[in-house]
């Protein structure tokens, strides 16, 4: 797989990923380039101070093209600051007070550019257990016959409502699909500002951001999927083992296991999990995950599933892809994405145009 950062799996994968969210509008190649060129390898200072200088210089043009009238440039310029500022504070510690600032520029640069139309999306708020839960409802494009199928499309560790939108969403939609995005239990604002952990029952937040879709009048909700995204791989297979009122389950990366397959197989993320789940030591974050298991759920799924996972997925292991397959009980396929053809990578990094495409034909496929 291409690496950016060839001793550097895990940096080389937020590149990966920050590239793919350019060609959807979330970033610009060459602001991307130019930001790398300026941070050495495991230097997470220049990786902070590179990205933020990035965002706040974008951030400016936006303001200053807002003040001229020229809003579409505005709306642009703000979305990819709230990129640059995302990324900018990916590598701090939780405890580190510029990590929460980072992330508060960029949910209020995203905010701006929500407030300047034409909106691309709907910003809404799922009703559960007394906090709400954001997310953004994208419509269906295209010529409609009907009431549209919807997708709900669920993040990981350390991805949230409003960067869903550009990992895929757009692809989703041209396809004559609807999709809400959601922010959960341990992610984005929920965790960092409602101190919302994240929990193993995740059918419960799952559950209430699907009656949220059977009151909307404009989906069929006979006709709801459930995708999930790396750790939201775990989250979406649980949530159609034990719905099921989800017609058919993506899996944009397996996890079978949160302890096994990411807590243990990834060390570079273990503060990470711990905070989101609410842990206060490495131990107490070991005894919370090992609740985080499809063992005895997932052969109680009945709806068709999809499952894709990179061969060389150094986040994920692939394993965790070949046990959630060989203990599913409902109609199933398996997708392996070897380097030769690209895609190896977590979660299909390095080919992303071509996973999307048969991932979303195939949900497309499963809810006509």
């Amino acid at each position: 797989m291409y690496m950016y950062y060839p001793d550097n799996g895990p940096w080389s994968f937020l590149v990966q990923r920050l590239l793919d969210e350019a060609v959807q509008d979330g970033a610009d190649v060459n602001e991307c380039f130019r930001a790398l060129a300026r941070i050495p390898d495991k230097d997470f200072e220049a990786w902070y101070r590179e990205w933020r200088r990035s965002a706040e210089k974008i951030e400016g043009l936006a303001q200053e093209a807002a003040q001229n009238g020229r809003l579409v440039t505005a709306k642009e310029a703000y979305i990819r600051a709230f990129s640059y500022y995302r990324t900018a504070q990916f590598w701090l510690e939780y405890e580190d007070p510029r990590k929460n600032d980072a992330f508060l520029k960029a949910q209020d640069c995203f905010h701006r550019a929500s407030r300047i139309g034409p909106a691309l999306y709907e910003r809404v708020e799922i009703p559960f257990e007394g906090t709400p839960l954001p997310g953004y409802f994208c419509r269906a494009q295209g010529e409609l016959k009907g009431k549209p199928p919807v997708v709900l499309y669920v993040g990981g560790a350390d991805t949230f409502a409003a960067q869903l939108l550009f990992m895929g969403v757009s692809r989703i939609t041209r396809r004559g699909m609807s999709c809400l995005t959601m922010t959960g239990p341990g992610q984005g604002e929920v965790v960092r500002l409602k101190k919302l952990y994240t929990r193993p029952d995740y059918e419960k937040p799952i559950g209430a951001a699907l009656d949220y879709l059977e009151k909307r009048k404009d989906v069929d909700a006979k006709k709801m999927a459930l995708m999930g995204v790396s750790m939201g791989g775990y989250y979406a297979a649980r949530g159609a083992a034990l719905d099921k009122r989800v017609a058919a389950c993506l899996l944009f990366g397996a996890c079978y296991s949160v302890l096994d397959d990411l807590y243990d197989y990834f060390p570079h993320i273990r503060p990470s999990l711990q905070w989101i789940v609410g842990a206060k030591s490495p131990d107490e974050a070991r005894e919370k995950y090992a609740r985080f298991s499809l063992h005895g759920v997932i052969d109680k799924m009945e709806c068709p599933l999809l499952i894709h996972h990179g061969a060389e997925d150094f986040i994920v292991s692939p394993a965790a892809a070949h046990k959630t397959y060989a203990e599913a009980r409902c109609p199933k396929e398996l997708r392996i994405w070897t380097a030769e053809e690209g895609g190896s990578a977590h979660c299909m990094g390095d080919n992303r145009a071509q996973a999307y495409a048969t991932m979303f034909d195939w949900l497309k496929d499963q809810l006509s």
